[in-house]
């Protein structure tokens, strides 16, 4: 099933010796293994590791390449230049609304009224003293 490479991305199982060695030996094939109840991902083999960075070393774009890029960027005007860049100033808010008292509405001539016939103002009640105490706080300083 791996004979071919491993296009299906198949793991293997195992835990004969022989059968892990060969496994080790191909590229990109995970190895499995059980240790006291518990199945383990062995690490990658050399092998593999060698095949994974041979792919991404391909995969890069060589030098001259780049700098065509570059060149071919600063002709068509795309290029960010670096003293370009700017910061988003910050604006100068204003005061805190919460912190703010409300404005007070202006009154029209026609709508004032006197502040006394506008709104009556209840009288304070005064608590009394019941007589009996009053009567008993008299013989205490009598005395």
């Amino acid at each position: 099933m791996i004979e071919d490479g491993n296009s299906h991305h198949f793991f293997i199982a195992t835990q004969d010796q022989d059968l892990s060695n060969k496994v080790k030996k191909k590229p990109g094939i995970p190895l499995l293994f059980i240790i006291q109840n518990t199945m383990v991902l062995d690490k990658p083999s050399p092998k593999s590791l060698a095949f994974v960075q041979k792919l991404q070393t391909n995969q890069l774009v060589p030098e001259y390449q780049k700098q065509s890029i570059v060149e071919l960027k600063e002709k068509e005007g795309l290029v960010k230049q670096e003293g370009e860049k700017r910061r988003k100033r910050k604006r100068a808010g204003g005061p805190n609304p919460l912190s703010c008292l409300k404005k007070k509405k202006k009154k029209t001539q026609e709508g004032q009224e006197p502040s006394a016939e506008k709104k009556k103002r209840r009288k304070r009640k005064r608590n009394r003293v019941k007589a009996e105490a009053m009567q008993s706080v008299q013989k205490n300083e009598g005395e």
